[in-house]
């Protein structure tokens, strides 16, 4: 890959490789216009001195058409099943909102330019899921 490449990107742009939480989902905005999104991990792994799991990162992933057409990256979301591991690629952002309650929140959110199923060389050098059920909400 060229040095350029990488020169009209931004520089919040990042390629992870995600496993989903939850079915991918498309809606429709007012516009007409259709979206994409799916809730998603990233897993830091064993840490080597302790040997437990490091916290998982959560993401939102998102993908928005430019018009009534389906983009490929809304399609591809919208096929991700729960469990299914992709690539994605695309900006990193910060979504904040106050709750009903009067209290802040924050979630990362990937918007994505291009989404691909990922699957291991080897599948048995896959590492197993780790459990779900610890996702922030």
């Amino acid at each position: 890959m060229a040095a350029n490449d990488f020169k009209n990107r931004p520089s919040n742009y990042v390629i992870l490789t995600l496993q989903a939480v939850a079915d991918g989902e498309s809606k429709f905005a007012g516009s007409g216009k259709p979206w994409a999104k799916v809730r998603a991990f990233l897993s830091q792994g064993k840490d080597k001195a302790t040997g437990e799991y490091r916290p998982s990162l959560f993401f939102d992933v998102k993908a928005f058409s430019e018009d009534e057409n389906m983009s490929a990256s809304v399609a591809a979301i919208s096929q991700i099943a729960k469990k299914d591991r992709f690539t994605v690629k695309g900006r990193l952002g910060m979504e904040e909102w106050t709750g009903q309650d009067g209290i802040a929140h924050q979630k990362l959110v990937v918007f994505a330019n291009s989404v691909e199923p990922f699957h291991f060389a080897n599948e048995a050098d896959a590492q197993p899921a780790e459990d779900l059920e610890g996702e922030p909400a």
